[in-house]
């Protein structure tokens, strides 16, 4: 290389011996990668594998689909639906919503028709309202045998303000609480009962079967009994 500087230099044409070292074949891995190079031009497009590539690269790998066990546990549906603020305190809605809790659907109509709270009538409409979206809506499509009342919880809304007079012209505020009823509805599923049991512990004092209440018996002497209390 230094002899051609030299004889360029002599030459005085520095330019084109450069350009002529400069466009030399390269050598070492340069090479191989010119090969390579020439041989991807003459051959078919090569798509990079899965995981070799790029983010943005094309995959040309087939990514295996790994089937869904049949046995597998099943995914749990559920609708919820609420109602509309309402003229209602949440100290007072609270307790329907007790009520309803962990009920069959049928059932917690039954309860609300019959209650002689004032909001009873609101609640059993939304739950019959509900039930009818539930099991006719093609997203969920649940059977209304099975649906169960799983979680029903009240939320506030908006306090109306409103005047409220005294005597000798004055006046003050007065506030008009509203709320609203939220609940769930999900599928009963059929539970086992070994699988209710193993989540209770066997140790002791706490055994799986209710204790029998016995009266006690007080077969213990007396030693030394006097006229008055002990105590």
């Amino acid at each position: 290389m230094f002899g051609a500087l030299k004889t360029a230099f002599r030459t005085h044409q520095p330019v084109s011996a450069f350009k002529s070292l400069t466009q030399s074949t390269p050598r070492g891995f340069h090479a191989v990668a010119l090969r390579f190079a020439e041989q991807k031009s003459t051959m078919n497009p090569i798509k990079p594998e899965l995981g070799a590539s790029s983010l943005f690269g094309d995959v040309s790998a087939h990514v295996n689909e790994v089937p869904v066990e049949q046995g597998g546990k099943a995914t749990v549906k559920e609708y919820q639906f609420s109602t509309a603020n309402f003229k209602t305190s949440t100290k007072k809605l609270r307790l329907l919503a007790n009520q309803i809790k962990g009920l069959d659907i049928q059932n917690a109509i039954n309860q609300m028709e019959f209650s002689q709270k004032r909001p009873g009538k609101r609640v059993m409409n939304t739950l019959a309202f509900a039930r009818t979206n539930a099991t006719t809506q093609e997203k969920y499509s649940m059977d209304a045998s099975k649906l169960y009342v799983d979680r029903a919880w009240v939320g506030k809304g908006i306090y109306h303000r409103r005047i409220k007079t005294h005597a000798r012209g004055k006046f003050g505020v007065m506030h008009h609480p509203t709320a609203h009823l939220k609940f769930t509805l999900k599928e009963r599923q059929p539970e086992s009962t070994e699988a209710g049991r193993a989540t209770r512990r066997n140790i002791r004092g706490w055994k799986q079967t209710k204790k029998v209440w016995t009266p006690l018996i007080e077969d213990k002497p007396i030693y030394n009994p006097t006229r008055t209390y002990n105590w």
